[in-house]
C-alpha cells in the first residue's frame, strides 16, 4: 500500500478511536473526579494542555477550529483551577485507561503500537503543535494503554495536517466546519454563535482541502514499507472495531458540556 492510501484511511480508524475517548462522558467524569473543571474548560487544559503554559493565543492557534473568544475564556477558567501540566497528566492517564478498557483482548495491540510509534517518532513537528505536545508525553510499558496513547498522538498528527491544509486554502475555520459533514453540530460545539453561513457552494474547495491534508499526512507514513502500511491499515481498522464491541454509552463520543 502506498502512503497516500493509508493516510486516507486514518480518519475512520485512528481518528474515530481517539475521538471516542476524548468526547466520552466517562472522560469528563474522570476529569471532574480528578479536580478538573467542567466541560471544555477541562478539555482546554487536558487535550490542549500539552501546549504548555503558553499565551492563550497559542492555544487558540493550536486548536484552530474553535471560536477564539469562547476558547480563550475556557482556557482562563481551566488555568484558574490547575496548570496545563497537571491537566495534561490527568488526560494522558484517562487516555491510557480508555485503552486498557477498550483494547484489552485485541491480539494486534502490541504490533499496532510498534508501527504507530515509528510513525510518531519520525513525523515532522512543523505545523503540528498539538502532535508535538502529545509526542512529548512519557509512554507506559507496551500494552493497550501505550498503544492508545500513541493512537491519540497520531490523531493529533492527522488533525494538524488537516488544519494546515485549511489555513493554506484561505477558507476560514468556520467555513471549513460548515462545509464539512457535521456542519452546525460541530460549529455549536466549537463555540461559534448562530446564524451560521451557508457553505454548500464550498463542497469542491472542501474536497480539495481533504485531498491536500491527506497528501501532507502521507509523508508521515514513508517511514513504513508497503507491507507495513498494509498491516498498519488493517490493525488500525481492527482496533477501532474491537474497541467498538466494548464501548458503552458512557465511554463513547457525545457532545461535551460547554
Amino acid at each position: 500500500m502506498d502512503s497516500l492510501t493509508l493516510a486516507r484511511s486514518m480518519r475512520g480508524s485512528i481518528g474515530m478511536l481517539a475521538m471516542h475517548w476524548l468526547m466520552a462522558p466517562s472522560t469528563s467524569k474522570k476529569a471532574s473526579d480528578a479536580g478538573m473543571p467542567d466541560g471544555i474548560a477541562a478539555y482546554s487544559i487536558g487535550r490542549l494542555g500539552v501546549l504548555g503554559d503558553c499565551p492563550v493565543d497559542n492555544v487558540i492557534g493550536g486548536a484552530f477550529f474553535w471560536e477564539p473568544a469562547y476558547l480563550a475564556e475556557k482556557v482562563r477558567v481551566g488555568r484558574s483551577v490547575m496548570s496545563p501540566a497537571d491537566g495534561t497528566a490527568i488526560y494522558v492517564r484517562i487516555c491510557r485507561e480508555w485503552g486498557d478498557d477498550h483494547l484489552v483482548g485485541f491480539d494486534g495491540v502490541i504490533r499496532l503500537g510498534e508501527l504507530a510509534e515509528r510513525v510518531v517518532v519520525s513525523a515532522s513537528p512543523l505545523g503540528a503543535p498539538t502532535f508535538a505536545g502529545w509526542r512529548e508525553q512519557t509512554l507506559p510499558a507496551p500494552g493497550p494503554g501505550r498503544t492508545m496513547q500513541l493512537c491519540q498522538t497520531m490523531r493529533e498528527l492527522g488533525f494538524n495536517r488537516f488544519s494546515t491544509a485549511v489555513a493554506a486554502s484561505g477558507m476560514s475555520p468556520l467555513e471549513a466546519i460548515m462545509s464539512g459533514p457535521t456542519g452546525a453540530w460541530n460549529a455549536k460545539m466549537f463555540g461559534w454563535p448562530e446564524p451560521y453561513p451557508d457553505c454548500a457552494s464550498m463542497e469542491d474547495a472542501r474536497n480539495e482541502i481533504e485531498a491536500q491534508a491527506n497528501r501532507l499526512h502521507a509523508a508521515d507514513f514513508e517511514v513504513l514499507t508497503d507491507a507495513e502500511r498494509d498491516e498498519f491499515r488493517d490493525l488500525a481498522k481492527a482496533a477501532r472495531n474491537h474497541a467498538g464491541t466494548l464501548q458503552t454509552p458512557e465511554s463513547s463520543m457525545t457532545a461535551p458540556k460547554s
